[in-house]
Parts: structure tokens; sequence; C-alpha cells
């Protein structure tokens, strides 16, 4: 299931707008993004950077403001004529839920308007029926949203390790499947929407609205795990390929025990350090791949996120990096590598991030990014 709506493409991609009357709610995604980008930034200066008119822009400012999804604050004095009023995004403005669907357990998070966590939950999968897990996951999502207005809370949006079927059930990769109805999730607080997609269309979509991915045209992300996926993203969106509903496994077939190790640490307490062995191993592995994507793919830039331990991915890219360069000097060109902003709750803010995607931002040809660099 497609977490995000079809949209219109723009046969040209660039930073302007169109103030043509019916693309309204597009350009006021537009302008929205630039404020969340730019910001704190001025009326003129949304005018000069989307290349909207003037009415365009005060009509827009005025519904963002009406909204209460931008605040004015301070003013500039000491110029001539009227002190200039700066715009930025009310943190406050909306929330959203994100739901993690693990094997043994639901995450769960509120995050506001930029991508800050507010509040956090965890839900143990009981082993009886979806009904048990639905009345759960009710309990904890009126806990989590307690102390956040419940009217500005813009979707729930749920990533998942295993599968969903056509009938929005999902399903576990194991055998001890207890059938959770997602979309019954909806009774729990109606005309809520809900998004639903793989948890590496949900890391990529929070890295590319709240994290590194925010600053690059285009990136490889790695989701690291017991069996690591991976993915393109190109104009802030996952090429899902020919047959999107398959895994991207890095290593198909096979679990390395690197990734096991890996996980099994960062679930203990304190988190052990990042050995010499592990590191040999993991870049043995992971060189020949990165090899190929630069070659192949040259993206601006890869990204490591997932559940390992803190530090443990910083170390992996900064030993990347170097033999890389070292093994493969003739590659055309070195994606930069480095860990994902958001990291070990790369997923779970990830899925809280799908419906501010879907319903606040435009589509990729828009996003106001500089050009990729090397990281």
């Amino acid at each position: 299931m497609d977490s995000q709506p079809q949209t219109v493409r723009r046969r040209k991609a660039s930073l302007s707008g169109t103030n043509l009357e019916l693309t309204g709610d597009y350009n006021q995604r537009l302008v929205y993004q630039a404020v969340r980008v730019r910001g704190p930034i001025t009326r003129n200066a949304l005018i000069e950077l989307t290349g909207l008119a003037k009415p365009t822009i005060a009509g827009i400012v005025r519904r963002l403001l009406g909204s209460e999804l931008v605040i004015e604050t301070s003013r500039i004095f000491g110029a001539r004529g009227q002190p200039a009023v700066h715009l930025e995004v009310n943190p406050e403005g909306c929330y959203s839920v994100g739901l993690q669907v693990d094997d043994d357990r639901l995450d769960l998070v509120s995050i506001d308007a930029l991508g800050h966590p507010v509040s956090r939950g965890v839900i143990t999968r009981p082993a009886s029926s979806g009904e048990r897990a639905k009345t759960h996951f009710r309990t904890q999502y009126l806990k989590l949203t307690e102390d956040i207005r419940r009217d500005r809370i813009i979707g729930l949006g749920v990533a998942m390790v295993g599968s969903v079927s056509r009938d929005g059930r999902h399903a576990d990769p194991g055998d001890g499947d207890i059938g959770i109805d997602l979309l019954a999730l909806s009774d729990v607080s109606p005309g809520v929407p809900i998004y639903i997609d793989s948890a590496l269309a949900a890391a990529t979509a929070g890295e590319s609205l709240f994290g590194v991915g925010a600053s690059l045209q285009s990136y490889y992300y790695i989701l690291m795990g017991p069996r690591p996926v991976g993915g393109l993203v190109a104009h802030e969106g996952l090429f899902k390929g020919a047959h999107p509903e398959t895994k991207r496994y890095l290593f198909p077939g096979a679990e390395p025990a690197w990734c096991r190790q890996a996980v099994a640490a960062d679930r203990m307490a304190p988190l052990p350090a990042c050995e010499e062995a592990w590191l040999a191993a993991a870049a043995a592995d992971l060189i020949p791949l990165l090899t190929s994507i630069n070659c192949m793919l040259n993206p601006g830039g890869v990204l490591l996120g997932g559940r390992f331990p803190d530090g443990w991915l910083t170390r992996l890219a900064e030993r990347c990096n170097t033999l890389l360069l070292a093994s493969a000097p003739e590659i055309p060109s070195h994606a930069g590598i480095q860990p994902a902003r958001l990291a070990r709750d790369a997923t779970l803010i990830g899925a809280a991030s799908l419906p501010m995607r879907a319903r606040l931002f435009p589509i990729g040809e828009a996003l106001l990014k500089a050009h990729d660099h090397v990281g």
C-alpha cells in the first residue's frame, strides 16, 4: 500500500511556483516548505525564492497564519519603510503520530511540525489476538496524545518490518501471525487518516523532511537491521522500482553475523563500544556494494540508519569512507558516507513523517535544496 497520494508530476523541475488559481494547494505546500527550510524568512524573500506573485504570497501567508501552521516572529528595524516581519513554522501548528510494527512490539511516537518527538510509548505484542493489540494501542495512543491538541493531529503513519495483505492486515514474517488489522486502528481516533508504508520508505521520508536528506537532491539510504535494506531517494521520493512490494535486501538470503551482533548490542545497557573486529567485518561486506552504488547510481550521498548502537554507524561510515577511497580511487565520483541524522529513530520518526509528507509538503521537483555535496 502506497503512503503517498498520486500527484500530477510537473514537467519542469525548479523552485518556481505557479500563479494559476487551481493550484493554490500546491503553492501553499511550496510556501510552507520554503518557510520550514529557509525560515525565519520575510514575505519579500518568499516572493524571490518561489517566483510567486506578491498577492499570491500574501494570500497564502494569510491562510498559513490563520491555520497557525506559521507564526510571525521578530521584526527588522533600521531600514527604510515599514519594518519587515519574519515567518517561521509553528512547532505546535500540527502533530503526527508514528507507529512502528516489529515482530515483538509496537513502538509509538508523536512529533510536532518540526519533527521533534513529543512523547513515546512501547507496546509488547500480545500473544493471543489482534483485538488485544488494538486495545493496547488505543490505551497507549490516548496516553501519547494527552498533552497535545488532538484536533491538530493530521495523521497516523505506520511503518512495518513485515508485510501487509490486501485487506490491510499486518502479517508477521514468521509463523506467529496475530493478524493486526491496521485499518481498524482508525476506530481509535476517528477522522485521523492512516498512511501505511514499509520501514525503508518511512525512514527515507523522515530523513528527507527532518534529517540529512533535506540538504540532498539524491542519496542512497541503507536501513540497518538483521537483514539490511536499501534504496535510492531522488527529489525526496524513494524509487520503488518495477516491483515495489518486494524487499530490497542488500544481502539476499543471508543475515550477516555483524548485523545480528549490532542489533543484539543495541538492546544492551549500557551500550557496548564498537570493536575493531566488528568494523572490519561490516566494512568488508559493504565496500563492494558501495563501490557499485557510486558507479551505477552516482548519488549525492550515502546515509546509514537503523537500530544499531549509538556511535557504531558513525564509526562504520568513517571506516567505509576511508576504505572506499583507498580501494577504488578510480571511481568517477565518491558520495560521502555518513550516519543518517535520525539514526536509531529512523523508522519510528519516519512513520510519523508519512502523514506530514502526504499532507503538507510539495512534490519532489519543488523541494528547496542546495546542490549535492560530499559529506
